[in-house]
Order: C-alpha cells, then sequence, then structure tokens
C-alpha cells in the first residue's frame, strides 16, 4: 500500500476517534462553589394585623340623628361618622351662653364703678371670678355639643359600624370599628434560640400565599420581651408597607429573616448536590472530566446549601446533566450559571 494512502488512512482513524470521543462527552452546565459568611435563612408564619385599629367611641350622649358611613367604607382622618342629637344638652348651652353674657356685663360695670370708687375692689375680684366660673362651664358645654358630632380619629376602612340609627348612645360608647392598612404589622412568634441574632431595623421579607406569594420588603419594628413558656418563642413584629390595600387583617403571611451566624461557609447551588446510595454528593468538573465529591449538607440560604467536603471556592460544580454522571466521565461545559 502506498505511503500516501496509509497516511491518509490513520489521519482519517484519528479524526474519527477524536469526534467520537467528542460525542461521548456528557453537555453540562456549572456554577461556581462560594465561600460566604455563614447565613441562616429562617422562615416562619405569622398573622397580619392593622398598624391602627381602634374602636371609635363618643365623647358625648345623644340620640343618633345621622350616619355617614357603612361598614366597609374608606374614611379619612376628620370626616364625620355620625351626628347625635341632644336636646337638653343644646338647652344648657343656651343657658350658659346667656350666664357667661351676663356676668361679663356685670364685671365691666364693677371696673367701671371702681373708677368712680362705687364699687371696691372685692366686688370686682368677685364679678370676675364669677366670669371665669361661667367661661370654664360655657366651653364644656360647647365642648360636649361639638362632640356631637363624631368624626374618624384617623384615615382608613370602617370594619363594622356599631349603632343604628334612632339609637341613644351613652358617652364613652363604642360606636364604629376603624382600621388603617396603609401599613400593616405581622406577629410571629420566633424561637428563642433565633431572638439574640435578630435586632430591630432588620429587613425581611414577607411572603402570602393569598396573594400569590408576592415579595414584600419587611422591617423588625418590635421585639416583646416577654415570650411563651410553654412554645419557648418570642412575638416579634413585622412591619410593611401596603399602599394599594392588597395585604388584609387576619392574612396568613410566611416572613423570611437572615440570620447571621459565626464563621464562613462554603456554599453550592442546590442543584449540584446528588443522591446516592452512599449519600450526598457534588459532582465537579476537573480538566473535562467529572470528579465525586461526597459531601454533609447544612443551612440553606437563598438557592444555595452549605456543604463540608473536599470543595474549594472557585471549583466548578455540575447543575444540570450531573443525575447519571460517573467518575472520569467526559464532559463538555455548555455554561457557567449565575
Amino acid at each position: 500500500m502506498p505511503l500516501v494512502f496509509r497516511l491518509t488512512i490513520q489521519l482519517l482513524v484519528l479524526v474519527t476517534s477524536a469526534l467520537a470521543q467528542g460525542d461521548r462527552a456528557t453537555p453540562v452546565i456549572v456554577a461556581e462553589v462560594r465561600q460566604e459568611p455563614l447565613q441562616e435563612e429562617v422562615s416562619l408564619v405569622g398573622r397580619v394585623q392593622p398598624r391602627h385599629s381602634t374602636q371609635v367611641a363618643s365623647e358625648s350622649e345623644g340620640l343618633v340623628l345621622h350616619r355617614f358611613k357603612e361598614g366597609g367604607q374608606t374614611v379619612k382622618a376628620g370626616e364625620l361618622l355620625f351626628q347625635l342629637a341632644n336636646d337638653p344638652l343644646r338647652a344648657s348651652l343656651a343657658e350658659a351662653r346667656a350666664d357667661y353674657k351676663l356676668h361679663k356685663a356685670n364685671y365691666a360695670r364693677s371696673v367701671e364703678l371702681l373708677a368712680t370708687d362705687a364699687a371696691s375692689e372685692q366686688d370686682v375680684r368677685d364679678d370676675e371670678y364669677e366670669l371665669e366660673r361661667s367661661r370654664a362651664k360655657l366651653q364644656g358645654i360647647e365642648d360636649q355639643v361639638s362632640d356631637l358630632r363624631i368624626r374618624a380619629p384617623f384615615s382608613g376602612h370602617i370594619v363594622q359600624t356599631l349603632t343604628e340609627m334612632g339609637a341613644w348612645v351613652g358617652r364613652g360608647q363604642a360606636v364604629a370599628h376603624l382600621v388603617s392598612i396603609d401599613t400593616v404589622r405581622v406577629y410571629v412568634n420566633v424561637p428563642e434560640r433565633h431572638v439574640p441574632q435578630i435586632q430591630l431595623g432588620d429587613v425581611t421579607t414577607i411572603q402570602i400565599t393569598a396573594l400569590g406569594g408576592e415579595p414584600f420588603a419587611g422591617k423588625v419594628v418590635a421585639i416583646l420581651a416577654e415570650g411563651y413558656a410553654e412554645s419557648h418563642t418570642f412575638p416579634i413584629v413585622v412591619e410593611t408597607l401596603n399602599p394599594q390595600g392588597l395585604i388584609r387583617s387576619n392574612m396568613s403571611a410566611e416572613v423570611h429573616f437572615i440570620i447571621g451566624q459565626q464563621g464562613t461557609a462554603t456554599l453550592v447551588h442546590k442543584d449540584a448536590l446528588v443522591n446516592g446510595p452512599m449519600g450526598r454528593s457534588v459532582f465537579l468538573a476537573i480538566d473535562g472530566k467529572a470528579v465525586s465529591r461526597p459531601v454533609k449538607t447544612g443551612l440553606s440560604y437563598n438557592g444555595f446549601i452549605a456543604v463540608e467536603g473536599q470543595l474549594e471556592q472557585g471549583d466548578l460544580a455540575i447543575v444540570r446533566g450531573n443525575e447519571r454522571l460517573r467518575d472520569g466521565q467526559d464532559l463538555r461545559i455548555l455554561r457557567k450559571h449565575q
């Protein structure tokens, strides 16, 4: 066989062999192994409560003449809720005004008479006392009459009205339940072992299943000093803005706390873990080959898992195509996961 022909055949065999080896290489996607400060994500379920909730009470007494708002409606601060009627109180107001007018005139006359020595200084002081007494009485009754108009103490939603037209309302009696949900609070019971790592102002994430799990940014605003002996938990209050009013009182909410721990951790993407008969492992891409590393798993955080094993920061852990890999198998890296 001619030499040229023989060399051509050998070259074709080498190329074919190389292509065949390339075809056998498993395509994979990789992600770098990280080394970061150790953090733990703790998720706890709590209950949404409005920031402001009150039973609006009447400061005066009277008959319900008008009801301006119904349950379920919104109201602005200072807006009228009820108008009461109290005829005896209005009669007392007229009497107090007349009494004040009389004592004001008496005092003015006493001052004039004092200038001509027709009245004594004691007469002037007595009339001044009566004037001030009538003024205070008039002011008190005017305030009571003004309180016949019951107004909203803050902007919010009327959950329920608690009295009807024509009903008699006593002083201090609740007439409406009003809540404000432009800002809401989630109350969660946190295990006592985590409480020391949570500080006022810490940022959290709140997810509400009823709203599709959309995340809301929260902030720790209160850590109660007394907990529950039975469960060894402490109430913590997380606040979030609710300008659109989507979050409603008594909704169930899941609060995610990021709690720092001492030291650092080696983190791999959660999809890098492979379960086998000998436990969990991670396949690394080293020099185009798959290399298995057994690991022990720890805390999870933001899609990554803390692991212990022969892994270093910057190693390429396989996150796609690792389901059926074997040690030493040829690899073809498609891309690096970000």
